[in-house]
């Protein structure tokens, strides 16, 4: 069976368990606590060597990094697709994914975060962190407006690696107290996943190692 290695709170993590529960794929839940910083033991860098969360594993094979995990499972397991079949489709979609992992992620990151907490204060870290939050959420409405077809989905009338990513990083945003009023496309297209058993089943409070975590 698939087995994620990841954490209740990640983003990453949440990503990678959306993807498997909207592919419906049954994986063994694999527990690394960030929060004592297990992801730098030998053991988990015997199976991640940079250290991240989440890592899949199926059979021999590891993968890491969300874009992977999603492109891998739907070359691999190709019910349910994760990405549109049609090129034009398949290329919105993986622009937005891509957006999610290269324009939002990289500036508000775990290590930017606690970097930045450290070495200047709480308070550079908020106005940091909301800043270019409000800057990712305007370039995820605006590519989730653009080209749009029919459906409550970021890609029609299903979910997909987008919403996926979407609603991991909406997750990320609303528990740092950001401002999502700007993304009316964004919380409709969110509000229609919720409701899902899958996106259910992969929320960060449903998972077996939740517990206090109060970091910013």
């Amino acid at each position: 069976m698939l087995q994620l290695h990841n954490y209740w709170r990640s983003t990453s993590s949440y990503r990678a368990r959306l993807l498997l529960t909207v592919k419906g794929l049954p994986y063994d839940y694999v527990p690394v606590n960030i929060k004592e910083h297990e992801q730098h033991g030998e053991a988990y860098r015997r199976i991640s060597p940079n250290g991240f969360v989440p890592t899949l594993v199926d059979g021999d094979l590891v993968v890491g990094q969300t874009v992977n995990i999603a492109e891998y499972l739907d070359e691999t397991y190709p019910d349910n697709p994760l990405f549109p079949r049609d090129p034009a489709g398949k290329v919105r979609v993986r622009g937005f994914v891509n957006s999610c992992i290269g324009d939002v992620q990289p500036r508000t990151q775990k290590r930017v975060r606690e970097y930045i907490d450290e070495r200047f204060s709480r308070d550079v870290l908020i106005e940091w962190y909301q800043f270019w939050s409000a800057e990712g959420l305007s370039i995820l409405e605006n590519l989730a407006v653009q080209d749009r077809p029919d459906g409550a989905f970021l890609h029609g009338g299903a979910p997909g690696a987008g919403d996926c990513f979407l609603v991991a990083q909406l997750y990320n945003w609303r528990r740092r107290d950001v401002d999502l009023s700007a993304a009316p496309t964004l919380l409709s297209i969110e509000s229609a996943c919720l409701d899902l058993p899958a996106f259910i089943a992969a929320a960060p409070e449903n998972q077996p190692d939740v517990g206090q975590d109060d970091r910013y």
